[in-house]
């Protein structure tokens, strides 16, 4: 059984995102960054989560997005998008707006410590709720644009390096409105490409971030990796795409980061959402 669980936390499915099991159990968290997603494919994420998370600024950053579809939370008619609770120092926050949504149903955790970024004290605080409550997760979406500030961005991209010591066993996947990205730890991992991917040729990453990786080999990809060493000022592999086959296999001596366009597949939701208007 350990090592089917093992198997299983290397297999990385970016449909899971789109088209949500009933057995997929996961935590969304939203960062103080634009959330440009389709409202149909947020709605969704944040109302089939067992655990929702706002971050300082991340919690008007949500108000907000959720008064474009003319939803008011705070007028306490829509308890399903009240964040199970909010984190972070608050220097983002109106302390009006977080105490009212503390009186509808969100617990407030201020968290001030400066030696951590709001982002990686959210997910300390996920573990510790997590625990706390007995829920067990596959997955954490958390919902950030690749935009703005480079030092913030990169900040991002070094918490999912922390990740493992922080919360274990959890696949943590950064959603933008036109890229997902993770970390893949040492070893051997499969991604499932979905069709409309592969039809379009769509765009992927591997980044060694952080220190040299000395033997990476790929299956599925255009351009493939044979026990190939990367870092930067060398190989890097950017602007990659797949060749034709449903799933690229990746391993890797060190921890990497990997991104793949979605595009087609948010221009799919878009088609649906529009036909859907229409029929109505």
């Amino acid at each position: 059984m350990q090592h089917e669980l093992e198997i299983e936390k290397n297999v990385w499915d970016p449909l899971n995102i789109f088209h949500i099991t009933g057995d997929y159990k996961y935590a969304v968290i939203i960062l103080n960054s634009p959330i440009c997603l389709k409202h149909n494919l947020m709605l969704q994420l944040w109302e089939k989560a067992q655990v929702t998370i706002t971050v300082d600024g991340g919690t008007h950053r949500w108000l907000n997005y959720l008064k474009e579809q003319g939803i008011d939370v705070l007028n306490g008619s829509y308890s399903k998008y009240v964040p199970t609770f909010i984190s972070g120092d608050m220097d983002s926050s109106s302390p009006y707006i977080i105490h009212r949504l503390q009186d509808i149903g969100s617990k407030i955790i201020i968290t001030p410590d400066q030696m951590f970024t709001d982002y990686t004290k959210a997910l300390m605080q996920l573990d510790l709720y997590i625990k706390k409550e007995n829920i067990n997760l596959h997955g954490i979406f958390v919902i950030v644009e690749n935009s703005g500030r480079f030092d913030h961005l990169l900040g991002n991209i070094n918490t999912l390096y922390k990740a493992d010591k922080i919360i274990q066993n959890i696949q943590i996947i950064q959603v933008a409105s036109d890229s997902l990205t993770w970390l893949l730890k040492p070893g051997f991992h499969r991604i499932k490409i979905p069709d409309i991917l592969l039809r379009e040729s769509n765009w992927c990453g591997l980044l060694p971030i952080g220190a040299p990786a000395n033997q990476i080999t790929t299956t599925g990809l255009k351009w493939n990796l044979d026990n190939t060493s990367m870092q930067f000022g060398g190989l890097v592999s950017t602007s990659n795409t797949y060749d034709k086959y449903p799933e690229v296999t990746i391993n890797t001596d060190i921890s990497l980061i990997w991104t793949m366009g979605i595009e087609p597949l948010m221009n799919t939701i878009n088609d649906m959402e529009n036909l859907s208007m229409n029929v109505y």
